[in-house]
């Protein structure tokens, strides 16, 4: 019997819920539903999920204690790359050249079926295709740089040296050391959430919002789930519920929570010396990064935090907002800097830098999608392609890599 709880992700003024006039809502969970599939967590992951099962013609249902999209998928800043934020050198060393890269493979596919996810969501998603600038943030980083981006071309992946020749104030960015990856993209993380949960229910797939699962238990070999006013029946569990405690075990599997920060600038706020919306990120741990937006707006963020709690001093968030412009003002002096949004959000990690992705070995059918690190969407679509194919009876070659259970990735002893 598994019993579970709920904490708060994030706080301050989020920008992305400001794009969406008419969210959708859907019902509290009030009957008995009995299902192939029940998704835990109404966020990017289990939206992804949804969507992926509900394309395949696989039954499931989608649970979620709050509203859709509105815990760490409101907080996100929507950047999508398949660089990782361990390096795919650093990886290699740690787990060998040809699992690393089939990694990263599997990263810079999965942006492919986000794409296409995009191309069939109900609304506009702000899914775009962009490139990323990953600069050397010291002398010392940039030949660690040079070495990932020799890694990368040896491997195919579409990959440039240098600052590209079109963006000015190049002594500006940090040293002058750069690689540019291709084919990642930005996102609207709320709208393209909901975008997908919408096209699920559409073909089937049932959502209840403001639902808090409060037991669960194994009852002839299938999940019983117990909320306030109803049960579902499931096959299947999965357990999509992002960086909240979710789903406790006498083995729980926890990320290393920490905390970060993010801003948003006005409309059309964009340097001219900044062309084609490249997303830019450097080497440093914790790392500064921004990206734009279609309206001209700079979405940066940085200054992680060895703490698991949104900050709540409203003071020290007008701080860290202050951080943030001042590192902006670094790169573009030219630049007057104003915050229209600030706010703070928990993010996880791993000690290996993997998600942890996969059925529990100790509980057959509990399936767990838990992206660590900065490159949560990419691993939401990860889980739903293993969750797919473990589904229909196929193994998936990330499966032995990721598995919440492999060797070196002890759960986290934290309390939270």
């Amino acid at each position: 019997m598994m019993n579970v709880t709920q904490s708060k992700l994030h706080n301050g003024s989020l920008y992305w819920p400001s794009t969406m006039s008419d969210i959708p809502s859907y019902p509290a969970l009030n009957q008995r539903v009995v299902t192939q599939v029940a998704i835990i967590g109404g966020g990017m992951t289990g939206a992804i999920c949804a969507a992926v099962l509900a394309r395949s013609g696989i039954p499931a249902v989608v649970v979620e204690g709050n509203l859709a999209a509105s815990g760490s998928t409101a907080a996100n800043t929507g950047l999508l790359q398949f660089s990782n934020d361990i390096m795919l050198h650093q990886l290699a060393e740690q787990i060998g050249e040809m699992a690393a890269v089939q990694f990263y493979s599997a990263c810079r596919q999965a942006l492919k079926s986000l794409s296409e996810l995009a191309d069939t969501a109900s609304f506009e998603t702000g899914f775009h295709q962009r490139s990323s600038l990953y600069c050397a943030s010291s002398l010392e980083d940039a030949s660690k740089l040079y070495k990932e981006y020799g890694l990368l071309r040896k491997y195919g992946f579409p990959v440039d040296w240098g600052v590209p020749s079109h963006i000015q104030h190049q002594d500006s960015f940090r040293e002058t050391a750069a690689l540019v990856t291709h084919g990642d993209a930005e996102v609207n993380p709320v709208r393209f959430a909901h975008g997908l949960i919408d096209g699920a229910v559409k073909q089937g797939t049932k959502v209840f919002e403001k639902t808090k699962v409060q037991e669960i238990e194994r009852r002839n070999g299938r999940f019983v789930i117990h909320t306030a006013n109803g049960q579902i029946i499931a096959n299947q569990l999965v357990r999509a519920a992002g960086y909240l405690p979710g789903i406790e075990s006498s083995q729980q599997i926890k990320p290393i929570l920490r905390r970060s920060y993010a801003i948003t600038t006005p409309p059309n706020s964009l340097p001219s010396s900044w062309p084609n919306h490249y997303m830019m990120w450097e080497t440093a741990r914790p790392y500064f990064y921004f990206r734009t937006t279609p309206d001209g707006r700079i979405i940066a963020g940085g200054l992680d935090e060895n703490r698991p709690d949104p900050v709540t001093d409203s003071n020290y968030l007008e701080n860290r907002a202050k951080h943030l412009l001042a590192e902006l003002s670094s790169l573009f002096p030219e630049k007057q800097w104003a915050a229209e949004h600030a706010w703070c959000g928990t993010f996880g990690e791993s000690a290996d830098d993997l998600p942890f992705l996969g059925e529990s070995p100790e509980q057959p059918g509990l399936f767990h999608a838990l992206g660590c690190g900065g490159n949560g969407t990419v691993y939401g679509m990860l889980a739903a392609e293993m969750l797919k194919a473990q589904l229909l009876g196929e193994k998936h070659p990330l499966s032995a890599l990721l598995t919440p259970r492999r060797a070196g990735a002890k759960p986290n002893t934290q309390i939270i």
